[in-house]
């Protein structure tokens, strides 16, 4: 008997402190308020902060990283991930991107070529491509992407498109029935690049007459036209 109220006095304190530790744990849990974290990734560290207190949740940075990709001050990464539920009160860790700078695009409409790419080197970004486009302002920017005033990265990639003067098209004449010098006279009334080719050295009368665009092919205003007489 005496051994059964030893064995009792041992073990009640255990099982006391055991189911009272599980009760306390228990109704903490039940009653803890929890939230949904939410996504903070793309948001400016203030934003984030902000964004985090309403949700009662706190904020640390854990580091810094260099990302090209990632504006200055955005985050790139947090700890836990958003979407879940989570206790309030709770830590939030986030990586933020060290750079590069956020900017608006400036304009380059209506800039010549030359004017263009010092503006690119003053504002730290990169002439992805040139897209030549026949209008009436030839050797003027007319148009750009991304446009005036968008968000960019620094040193990011800019198309321009440039104005140049519109081409014209001709179709060569059948040149049987058409002496070399009359040809050469209707090139030179439509302002028609052409060349004579003299192949035996002289002007004396030839035998045969080659062009360099075969007849009833078109061509370019801008194309030299040789006149091979032989």
């Amino acid at each position: 008997m005496k051994l059964i109220k030893i064995i009792l006095c041992i073990i009640t304190p255990v099982i006391v402190f055991g189911l009272s530790t599980y009760l306390t744990i228990s109704l903490t849990l039940k009653f803890q308020q929890t939230t949904i974290c939410p996504d903070i990734r793309g948001k400016t560290v203030e934003d984030a902060r902000e964004t985090m207190k309403r949700k009662g949740l706190n904020l640390v940075v854990l580091r810094y990283e260099r990302r090209n990709d990632v504006p200055y001050n955005h985050i790139t990464v947090q700890k836990p991930e958003a979407n879940i539920s989570t206790k309030k009160g709770r830590i939030v860790y986030v990586i933020v991107s060290e750079g590069p700078e956020l900017m608006k695009t400036p304009s380059f409409v209506g800039l010549t070529t030359e004017e263009a790419q010092r503006m690119f080197g003053e504002k730290h970004l990169v002439l992805e491509k040139t897209i030549m486009v026949p209008g009436p302002k030839a050797g003027k920017v007319i148009a750009q992407l991304p446009s005036q005033g968008s968000d960019i990265l620094e040193y990011g990639k800019v198309t321009l498109f440039v104005g140049t003067q519109p081409r014209s098209y001709y179709l060569m004449a059948d040149k049987k029935n058409i002496h070399y010098n009359e040809l050469a006279d209707e090139f030179e009334s439509r302002g028609i690049k052409y060349r004579l080719n003299y192949a035996r050295g002289d002007n004396s009368e030839s035998r045969g007459v080659d062009y360099s665009v075969p007849p009833r092919t078109l061509f370019a205003s801008t194309e030299e036209i040789v006149i091979n007489i032989r």
